[in-house]
């Protein structure tokens, strides 16, 4: 049997994530996306030797803990002037360690890269172009997109086409990729023609599928069966398109919107929604677990009216509940979901839009969505990974 480690890479510091810099970000890596792909794939092939490789700005020399029989490593960074701009020497020195001793003990070293629309991702695929990469898409932009979206740093015109020259040169080095949209595949094609491109999300556990009626979510979240209940479930902000999910429900006063998400612009949003006099709209706050699965189950429609996503997780477990979804034609949704099937796709900043398609969507009979989540069940999304890995290491 041939023996493989997989280091996964993650671009930024997790202290970017915290309210402030009190907070612990060993808390948030432990749910970031490259320790669930590890900690799922050592679950299933626990054969693999497995580790996750952060950058941090807050910490001032190395460390690592293990999470899930996977081995996390946090390094500080040499420098992290804003959020994905984060580099760490002490990283790029450990790997340049790690490959070697691969080699001597012939241990087959694969580097997943998580997000290489970054400084960090970039400089591996470019330092490390002679091992065996996987690169996966986190929504990022490359350099050329980001300056045409971002006017304000049109002045530094330059160093974007020097950095989009840097990117393609990096990124032919990459052979496997992992992205989250139609464009980012369309873009992909051009700059590796070479490489493998697929569309991959992350994957959701077994126990989203377990069967719960919304009659009895409802009757353990002390619902009454009678009401129309929609749920949004995210961080609130307005890139989430929550300021025009409010304004819809001017126009929805029978049905009851549930808003469960934390942090950011929460107290915000409850004053805009106060000052329109909504009695119909409710803020949880954080819910996670059973309980949100409950919430999940209960709803009649889940409502994610985003300006910009990748893959939402949060569409996936909806699905999964048996719960049809309310999304707008952004990032890979429109190749998760076909639209009057698992749910209705709409455009963005719309509120007539979302009324018009919750109205609809209310007078869905049953159907069983659920049948469309299994292709983001954990263990197929992982198979396909591991059968990457193969493949890769097989050339």
């Amino acid at each position: 049997m041939k023996k493989i480690k997989v280091i996964h890479i993650e671009h930024c510091s997790h202290s970017y994530f915290l309210s402030d810099e009190k907070g612990n970000p060993d808390e948030i890596v432990k749910g970031s996306w490259g320790t669930q792909v590890a900690t799922e794939i050592k679950k299933f092939h626990p054969e693999v030797d497995v580790e996750c490789w952060f950058p941090e700005k807050i910490e001032k020399k190395e460390k690592f803990f293990e999470h899930g029989k996977v081995k996390l490593r946090i390094f500080p960074t040499t420098f992290s002037p804003r959020y994905a701009l984060d580099f760490s020497l002490p990283m790029l020195k450990a790997l340049k360690e790690e490959s070697e001793k691969c080699k001597k003990e012939k241990i087959h070293l694969i580097i997943h890269i998580h997000e290489y629309h970054s400084l960090h991702g970039l400089a591996i695929a470019y330092l490390f172009r002679k091992e065996k990469m996987v690169a996966q898409h986190h929504g990022g932009s490359w350099p050329l997109k980001h300056l045409k979206k971002t006017k304000k740093f049109r002045f530094f015109f330059p160093f974007f086409i020097f950095g989009q020259f840097l990117e393609s040169l990096a990124l032919k080095n990459i052979k496997q990729f992992y992205a989250l949209s139609q464009e980012e595949i369309d873009y992909l094609k051009k700059t590796a023609p070479n490489s493998n491109i697929k569309f991959q999300t992350m994957g959701i556990e077994d126990e989203y599928f377990k069967n719960i009626s919304k009659k009895e979510a409802r009757k353990k979240l002390k619902i009454p069966l009678d009401k129309k209940i929609i749920i949004f479930i995210g961080r609130i902000n307005e890139v989430k398109g929550i300021k025009y999910l409010i304004d819809a429900m001017e126009n929805l006063k029978d049905v009851e919107l549930k808003i469960i998400g934390y942090l950011q612009k929460v107290e915000e949003f409850k004053k805009y929604a106060e000052s329109k006099n909504l009695k119909n709209v409710e803020f949880l706050g954080g819910i996670f677990g059973e309980k949100k699965m409950l919430y999940l189950s209960a709803a009649d429609a889940l409502v994610l009216p985003s300006m910009k996503e990748g893959a939402p997780v949060t569409v996936m477990e909806a699905l999964a509940r048996n719960t049809p979804v309310v999304v707008t034609n952004v990032g890979g949704i429109p190749l998760m979901i076909e639209d009057k099937r698992e749910g209705i796709i709409i455009r963005q900043k719309s509120s007539e839009d979302i009324v018009n398609a919750v109205r609809e969507i209310l007078k869905w009979k049953k159907k069983n969505v659920k049948e469309y989540a299994e292709k983001y069940r954990w263990k197929r999304i992982i198979e396909g990974t591991y059968g990457d890995y193969l493949e890769l290491i097989n050339k």
